[in-house]
């Protein structure tokens, strides 16, 4: 596992991608000729930390790859920078709305595209140190209150035999039962956060 995280270069031109490579060198750099290429990457590659995406490409272009990457919460886990020889004002904004994290028009300097890379793989790393350690708090609060369910069933259990096991038999239906509710509809907006945290 790459602790840096990967960079995924998409760009249908070779000498493109093979130009952005040299230049990161000092990253683990994965290639894509396409947009489909690309998402498939990024949906099989947990540690996809940055996407340079250019928004001229056959097929499927870089617009098309920020929608589906909207759709499907992966701007969320996974930056993107656009690197492309669009220089619109129109195309840089709609880059912003859907989500990029940074635009850089070519020609380009190599400084400024390490630079950047630099700045948006930091951000990266501090954000999945952030994810672990708010992912532990969140493990240690389910464990306590799992912890204060079966103390306090052995409290009701003690003064009457059949209390304590209905407690924990009445917390598993529960859950099994919010399972079966989300899967059936929609209508409820219940994170699997919530359904642990009973």
């Amino acid at each position: 596992m790459d602790k840096n995280g990967k960079i995924l270069i998409v760009d249908d031109s070779k000498f493109n991608r093979e130009i952005l490579s040299e230049i990161l060198n000092q990253y683990t750099v994965i290639e894509a000729k396409n947009g489909y290429e690309a998402l498939e990457y990024m949906k099989a590659d947990k540690n996809i930390a940055l996407v340079l995406l250019d928004l001229v490409m056959p097929e499927m272009d870089g617009f098309e790859v920020l929608k589906y990457m909207n759709q499907n919460h992966l701007i969320d886990e996974i930056a993107v920078m656009i690197i492309s020889i669009d220089k619109d004002d129109q195309s840089i904004e709609k880059a912003y709305e859907l989500g990029v994290s940074g635009y850089i028009t070519r020609p380009f300097s190599s400084a400024v595209v390490l630079k950047k890379v630099n700045n948006i793989i930091s951000h990266y790393k501090r954000q999945k140190k952030l994810t672990t350690i708010i992912n532990k708090q969140i493990y240690e609060k389910y464990k306590n209150n799992d912890m204060m369910i079966m103390i306090l069933s052995h409290i009701v259990e003690s003064r009457n035999g059949e209390s304590g096991l209905h407690v924990l038999h009445i917390k598993k239906l529960t859950k099994l039962l919010l399972n079966i509710l989300v899967k059936k509809t929609n209508q409820y907006s219940l994170t699997l956060d919530d359904m642990i945290s009973i």
